[in-house]
């Protein structure tokens, strides 16, 4: 009876924990004054997107990636081995990065590059990971923290530890975009009105994993709904926060 009491009480307290993390953290955010606001790149910003795997880049930023390419490096961090059911994993990472590689030349993103972790193990690559320079960006995007996937996640906890021990620009900014669970808190959007045909186009070069998920429908479907939320067509959201926020995550 103790021991089931004591087991209770500590669900309890990690549950009353969490909720006033939680709140604090959505203060920082100032949710209850949210605006959604058009995000727009001046020519000089300089702006470093990173997926966890091969295809996120297109499915979260992929009419943004249309709209500003010469601002983009694009960093792939796995190589997507797992992506399949029955594939041979070493023919796969073959053909997601050649799926990569097509999806950023249809792009006409000049910088790009894949630093080859194995899925599913990127928390576990800091290694690998701090060989990224960020000195330089003005804007950093990678998944929404709370997106339901080990790797996705990992990116935040990993990229908070690249921040404390490497150079970075002290008005930085984190960028969270959507891919396999929708932000509670997006604060920008860019409209996709006349791209979304186009990044269905580019969605559709991932055959390797569209035939398994219907990326295509689900991910247009996640950019109609929320283009209806700021009157447009299609819509991609972001939530854009500065370094001090990012650090509380």
């Amino acid at each position: 009876m103790i021991k089931k009491l004591s087991k209770e009480f500590k669900k309890k307290y990690i549950n009353f924990v969490y909720s006033n993390r939680l709140i604090k953290l959505l203060k920082a955010f100032h949710y209850e004054k949210i605006i959604y606001q058009e995000l727009t790149l001046n020519k000089t910003d300089k702006c470093l997107l990173l997926a966890p795997h091969p295809d996120d880049e297109t499915f979260g930023c992929g009419g943004m990636l249309l709209k500003y390419p010469e601002n983009f490096e694009v960093i792939c961090l796995t190589d997507g081995r797992f992506g399949g059911h029955d594939d041979d994993p070493d023919e796969l990472i073959e053909t997601r990065k050649q799926e990569f590689s097509s999806v950023m030349n249809q792009l006409n993103i000049s910088s790009y590059s894949m630093l080859g972790i194995k899925d599913r193990k990127l928390i576990y690559n800091y290694e690998t990971f701090k060989s990224l320079n960020i000195e330089e960006f003005n804007y950093i995007f990678i998944p929404n923290y709370f997106d339901q996937h080990k790797d996705h996640k990992a990116v935040t906890n990993l990229l908070q530890k690249l921040l404390i021990n490497k150079k970075h620009n002290n008005n930085l900014k984190i960028v969270f975009y959507e891919v396999w669970s929708a932000l509670a808190y997006p604060n920008y959007f860019i409209d996709l009105t006349d791209t979304i045909e186009k990044k269905k186009e580019l969605i559709n070069i991932y055959k390797s994993q569209i035939k398994y998920v219907d990326f295509l429908n689900g991910i247009s479907s996640l950019n109609a709904y929320r283009g209806m939320l700021v009157d447009k067509s299609y819509a991609e959201f972001f939530s854009i926060i500065d370094i001090k926020t990012f650090m509380k995550f």
